[in-house]
C-alpha cells in the first residue's frame, strides 16, 4: 500500500501532494488501531509538515508520540511564490523555499486547542516558534514571545527556530547578540503563564564546533530545556534553468546531523532532539544509541510511507 499511495502522490505537483496528503491522513485515522505503543514516544513529527495543525489529532495512530506544529508567525504569512518545494527521488531528498507559511498565531493555536481534547494524555505538541519576514531582527524577540503568547495554554513544548535558510537573514539570529533577547523574551512569556513549558532552540547543521560551543554555553546559562538538531541544509535547487536558494531534508542531511549530535552530546547534558536525514528504522535507533533523547521524521516519512513511524517504534520495542 506505502508505494502505491508514494506512487500516485509522486506524480503530483510537491506542494499539492502535500495537500493531498494532509486529506489522506484524515480519511485513513478511522481505519488504524487505537494501540498506543511506549516507544512511540520517542519519535514525532518535525516542523514544517503540519504547519497549521491541521492533521495533528491524528497522528497518534501513525505511530508518531509527538508532533511539531508550524513554523508559527504571530501574523498569518504567505511564504514564498511557488515553486518553493521540490522532491529529489534520486537523492531521497527534499528541498524547500517555504519561507514560514502559516495562518498565524491565533488561528493555529485554536486548532491545536481542539486538536488536543482527541488526543491521547500521552501525546505532545511542539509549537515550533518564528518571525515574521519584515520584521528586523532587532524586532525579532518581540516577535518570538508575540507568537508564544497564543499558546501557553495549550503548547508541551516551544521551539525557538532562528535556523530555516528560508527566511532572509533569519541565521543571523543564531548569534547570542540576538538568540539571548529572544530566548528570555519567551522565557518571560512562560513564566507568566499557569504552565511550566519546556523551551527548546533549533540550529542549523552548518554551525562549526567552535560556534556550537559558544552557543551552547550561552543557552545553558538562560536554561533552557533542551537543543533541536539539527535544520535543513542550507543549498540550491536548479528548476527550469533557475536557482532557487533553500534547504536540503532526507538522506543529504543524514550524515551531518549525525554529527552535530555527537558533538553536542559532548559538550552538554541538555537533552537533544535528532532530526535530518533518518531514513530507516534502523537510522532512528542510530540515533538513539547515539545519545539522542527523541528523534524526528519528515522526509523520511514521505518516502517511507504512512506507516514509517510505526515501524520505527516496533524496532525501538525490540531492540530494548
Amino acid at each position: 500500500m506505502r508505494f502505491l499511495i508514494r506512487s500516485t502522490l509522486f506524480l503530483l505537483p510537491p506542494e499539492t501532494a502535500h495537500h493531498l496528503a494532509l486529506v489522506l491522513i484524515r480519511m485513513m485515522h478511522p481505519f488504524l488501531p487505537r494501540k498506543w505503543n511506549p516507544a512511540q514516544e520517542k519519535i514525532g513529527l518535525a516542523a514544517g509538515f503540519d504547519k497549521n495543525a491541521e492533521v495533528l489529532a491524528y497522528l497518534p495512530r501513525f505511530g508518531f508520540g509527538f508532533a511539531e506544529i508550524g513554523t508559527v508567525t504571530p501574523k498569518p504569512q504567505g511564504g514564498n511564490p511557488l515553486p518553493r518545494l521540490f522532491r529529489e527521488p534520486k537523492n531521497l531528498a527534499l528541498f524547500n523555499r517555504m519561507g514560514f507559511n502559516n495562518l498565524g498565531a491565533g488561528i493555529i493555536s485554536g486548532r491545536v486547542r481542539a486538536a488536543k481534547k482527541k488526543l491521547p494524555t500521552e501525546f505532545k505538541v511542539g509549537v515550533n516558534l518564528g518571525k515574521n519576514k519584515l520584521t528586523s531582527d532587532q524586532d525579532a524577540a518581540s516577535d518570538y514571545a508575540k507568537a508564544a503568547e497564543s499558546f501557553t495554554d495549550c503548547a508541551d513544548y516551544f521551539v525557538i527556530n532562528v535556523s530555516s535558510p528560508n527566511t532572509p537573514g533569519l541565521r543571523a539570529l543564531q548569534n547570542p547578540e540576538f538568540l539571548i533577547p529572544i530566548v528570555k523574551a519567551v522565557k518571560s512569556v512562560i513564566q507568566k503563564g499557569k504552565r511550566n513549558i519546556p523551551l527548546y532552540v533549533k540550529l542549523a547543521p552548518e554551525l562549526d564546533l567552535e560556534t556550537l560551543k559558544t552557543l551552547v554555553s550561552a543557552l545553558e546559562s538562560e536554561k533552557i530545556d533542551g537543543l533541536i538538531l539539527t535544520n535543513t541544509l542550507s543549498g540550491t535547487h536548479i528548476y527550469r534553468g533557475k536557482d532557487y536558494s533553500g534547504g536540503y531534508s532526507g538522506l543529504p542531511l543524514k550524515d551531518l546531523a549525525m554529527k552535530k549530535l555527537v558533538e553536542v552530546k559532548s559538550m552538554t547534558s541538555l537533552p537533544v532532539i535528532s532530526v535530518g536525514g533518518i531514513m530507516s528504522a534502523e537510522d532512528a535507533v542510530e540515533r538513539l544509541k547515539a545519545g539522542a533523547d527523541r528523534i524526528q521524521i519528515y522526509t523520511g516519512w514521505i518516502y517511507g510511507g504512512p506507516f514509517f513511524a510505526r515501524k520505527i517504534s516496533r524496532l525501538i520495542s525490540a531492540v530494548k
